[in-house]
């Protein structure tokens, strides 16, 4: 007998991106052809794209997406992104799209009525979330509010492609430059600052790192004297702001996402290039620890953010092992001390160990162990979780639907009755009653 392959669909923000991705490659490599795989994406030109890598891509809301998306048997995402097509038959698991120190979902004091019902709506729907290590665990599950037990500290499956040999050659491609003619190469990658109802000023303009004052003259002079080139790379639904105030310099180039995506890349194909990394609150400054390259930290709109958004435990130096700078000679001082180094500095190196465990290549075999056989078959020990609050909805649902369907007999009910008396008290009826009765007499 012929067994009926999984169907297992991927989804991420950008399209084809992130944990997402990673796992897919390893999946893909793993199993071949004993699963279906198809990526849903929400951009046209994206479905060519992957067609042509010979990936089976469905434009999200088209009647493809609509006839295939009822047949998933397990979701992979990274921003919760089909929650709202999940079978109670299928299988959801989040493998979200970074791990960093800022307050997210239920955590978040100022959080807007429309973040908290989308939280809640997750808290129900999510079987799985995927993180690292178990102290990730701790916080996702109160990030969530769902039981430990469905956090899998196993992996971060991005992990699995960020050392890439040829990340320089890469990154060459993005810039259309040969970067191997810089001495060193830094990336600033500052953290998405809107949503999650944040109302916000922090903004950048031409003011390249956020930092007050800004010294653009002494941070293109240093840059020059030294030959190291400095990459910006924003948030994708960030960019589009600062493109309208910034042009490339020979020095300082920003890392576009349409060119990215035009050349097959993401991010973590050439993020290895980087020798350091300047961040503010981004999950990129966790990650590019697993590099064991240094990384430094903005903290010019501390205050600001602890109160629009907030850290865990509200300690920026925890998470920074007290790395963090404020202004530009801070920045460049910071930058001289790491390339004087032999090895990532001892308070680094432990936190390097609390925040990805002894995960190797992303965990992506450890994720494919717990949930399919060496054949493609999905464990029989993994279920979908049965969540009190999901199944709560589900049973009042149920009672709703039998209410309307007892109030709709009821009124059919009546109805009858009422055609019923209207019959019998009819001449018609009265003359039938009067016939039935001389009838039964002549029978006697």
């Amino acid at each position: 007998m012929i067994m009926k392959k999984l169907n297992i669909t991927f989804c991420s923000f950008p399209d084809y991106d992130s944990n997402a991705k990673a796992l897919y490659e390893y999946m893909k490599e793993t199993y071949q052809d004993k699963m279906n795989f198809v990526w849903i994406v929400t951009e046209e030109e994206m479905v060519e794209v992957l067609k042509e890598k010979g990936i089976r891509a469905i434009l999200m809301g088209t009647e493809e997406f609509k006839e295939y998306i009822k047949t998933t048997d397990v979701f992979f995402t990274t921003h919760a992104n089909l929650t709202g097509d999940k079978t109670e038959d299928s299988l959801y698991v989040e493998l979200w799209h970074g791990i960093s120190s800022k307050k997210l979902g239920f955590m978040i004091n100022n959080i807007s009525k429309h973040d908290l019902e989308w939280f809640q709506h997750l808290s129900e729907v999510l079987d799985y979330i995927i993180v690292p290590s178990e102290f990730w665990a701790v916080i996702f599950a109160n990030r969530f509010h769902v039981d430990l037990k469905q956090i899998l500290p196993i992996g971060y499956p991005k992990l699995h492609m960020i050392e890439r040999k040829n990340a320089k050659k890469n990154l060459s491609k993005v810039i259309h430059e040969e970067v191997e003619a810089y001495d060193k190469i830094i990336f600033y990658t500052p953290t998405f600052r809107t949503g999650c109802g944040r109302n916000t000023e922090v903004g950048f303009g031409n003011n390249i790192l956020n930092l007050k004052p800004y010294q653009e003259k002494e941070l293109s002079e240093y840059l020059e004297k030294h030959n190291y080139l400095l990459c910006l790379k924003l948030h994708p639904s960030e960019e589009s702001d600062f493109l309208k105030d910034f042009q490339d310099q020979k020095y300082i180039k920003l890392l576009k996402q349409d060119q990215i995506k035009k050349e097959g890349f993401v991010l973590y194909d050439f993020l290895d290039a980087a020798d350091i990394l300047i961040t503010d609150y981004s999950s990129l400054g966790i990650e590019f620890l697993y590099l064991d390259k240094p990384v430094i930290y903005l903290n010019t709109d501390e205050k600001e953010y602890m109160e629009s958004r907030g850290i865990c435990y509200n300690d920026f130096d925890f998470w920074t092992s007290s790395n963090g700078v404020s202004t530009l000679p801070e920045v460049l001082k910071k930058i001289d001390e790491y390339q004087a180094l032999k090895q990532l500095p001892k308070e680094l190196q432990e936190k390097k160990k609390l925040w990805f465990d002894h995960i190797e290549d992303g965990g992506c075999k450890a994720i494919c162990d717990y949930f399919f056989t060496k054949e493609g078959k999905l464990r029989s020990s993994v279920k979908p979780v049965v969540n009190a609050n999901r199944r709560a909805k589900q049973l009042l649902e149920q009672v709703s639907f039998y209410e309307e369907k007892s109030k709709h007999y009821q009124e059919l009910y009546e109805q009858k009755e009422q055609e019923l008396q209207a019959m019998i008290h009819s001449k018609g009826w009265q003359m039938l009653e009067k016939m039935r009765k001389i009838k039964n007499k002549i029978h006697k």
